[in-house]
């Protein structure tokens, strides 16, 4: 299982990953700097640190295996814990644990568990393609002073060149800009016919005119609308934004008569939270969790924000929360393409 790149892509998108039963992965946000003993000008980066003491289950490393794997979330867990018996035996054994492009685990003098983050991974989205850069100092120039001119006897030939030289431009300006009052002041009107003067000239120049051209009509643009196919059920990706773009993830729901098997048990698992039947169909889905706690506070901060986010349902053992519902299907993929372009990425559209 590729739970290093998992984690690995989860911290560009989130400030906290946590490996069930071992800890917790932090980044923290850090400013451009300098580094006065490389001489290098650092640019801005997320810092990552390791809390042993977060443990608790939240739910996106068991998502991803869902997503990424085709498993449900209770063979996920599994999976994890699999995994994380092969991290604790590859610390007893060797006495260190790498986790590829996030960093190393170690055990000190005293056995300790010590972390060592991989410093040259930026999980900075913001900062991708900025490099570090050398560290030039800038030179300020020193002009000679007045007074060293006059003591000095080669500086002072340069000096009076250099006056004799900007006493000669300014006599320049000062004659063309004469010049230049003198033929306005004399000509009056008929300033703009100097532009016609030369041999075998004469009279004014024609105007030239731009032709009035007919006007276009504007073809309408024939793009077909998409539609999605009627017997269609469960979780597809599907050129939905058209056939350029990246395909969208869209669950259709379940099927006729697996719906009527498992109605009870979805009844049961059903949050007060849930939106009714009657309401909007399309949701853009942001995250699911296992706890209801972690839904709740998730809800809070985008809402904080501006977003109408609710608290969908609970399918599979997981609360799913939503940027925002929408009853109209263009709608709700206008939106969704500007919550996958500017926030996250992650985001997949629900329809019930």
């Amino acid at each position: 299982m590729a739970l290093d790149r998992y984690i690995h892509d989860l911290l560009f998108e989130h400030d906290c990953v946590i490996v069930p039963g071992f800890g917790g992965f932090l980044t923290h946000y850090r400013p451009a700097r300098l580094d006065v003993q490389r001489k290098l000008v650092l640019p801005p980066s997320k810092d990552i640190s390791f809390n042993r003491k977060l443990v608790r289950q939240d739910g996106l490393l068991a998502d991803q295996l869902v997503r990424h794997e085709g498993l449900d979330f209770t063979a996920a867990g599994h999976r994890l814990e699999q995994e994380l018996q092969q991290w604790q035996r590859r610390l007893r054994e060797q006495g260190r644990l790498e986790v590829a492009r996030v960093g190393t685990f170690f055990h000190d003098a005293e056995h300790n568990l010590q972390f060592e983050p991989d410093r040259r991974v930026n999980f900075l989205k913001e900062a991708f393609g900025l490099v570090p850069v050398e560290a030039v100092p800038v030179l300020k120039s020193v002009m000679p002073s007045p007074v060293a001119e006059t003591v000095a006897g080669p500086a002072v030939h340069a000096g009076n060149g250099r006056a004799g030289w900007l006493a000669a431009a300014a006599a320049v300006a000062i004659a063309f800009t004469a010049a230049t009052w003198y033929l306005v002041g004399t000509l009056g009107k008929e300033a703009p016919r100097l532009a016609n003067i030369g041999p075998g000239q004469a009279g004014e120049a024609a105007r030239y005119q731009l032709p009035k051209a007919p006007p276009v009509a504007m073809a309408a643009l024939d793009v077909p609308e998409w539609t999605a196919p009627a017997d269609l059920y469960g979780i597809h990706e599907l050129p939905i934004a058209g056939p350029d773009v990246r395909l969208v993830a869209v669950n259709f729901g379940q099927a006729p008569g697996k719906a009527v098997a498992e109605s009870t048990a979805v009844a049961k698992a059903a949050t007060p939270a849930a939106v009714p039947a009657a309401g909007p169909r399309f949701h853009i889905i942001g995250g699911c969790f296992l706890e209801k706690e972690n839904a709740d506070r998730f809800v809070a901060e985008l809402q904080a924000k501006g977003f109408a986010a609710s608290l969908i349902d609970r399918m599979g053992g997981l609360y799913r929360v939503a940027y925002g519902s929408y009853p109209q299907r263009a709608m709700a993929l206008d939106a969704l393409g500007a919550v996958r372009k500017e926030i996250a990425p992650e985001a997949w559209l629900l329809v019930k």
